[in-house]
């Protein structure tokens, strides 16, 4: 497995998310700041909320457009 990296990529969730979702929708047009994994390859992403008192890091291991995975 080969971990990918942005350099300070940003975004904002297109929509709100569940505690269960897989997947989210960042902003028209921004997924493409983000990797783009391919077999075997993935990256992190920080989800905050809007004061950011709550943080959480998620694995992506795909990214359609602006729909991580």
């Amino acid at each position: 497995m080969t971990v990918l990296y942005s350099n300070n990529a940003a975004s904002t969730l297109a929509s709100g998310i569940t505690s269960t979702a897989t997947s989210m929708t960042v902003a028209t047009g921004t997924g493409a700041l983000f990797p783009n994994p391919g077999a075997g390859e993935y990256f992190y992403v920080t989800l905050a909320n809007e004061d950011e008192s709550t943080l959480e890091i998620v694995k992506v291991t795909a990214r359609v457009n602006d729909v991580l995975t």
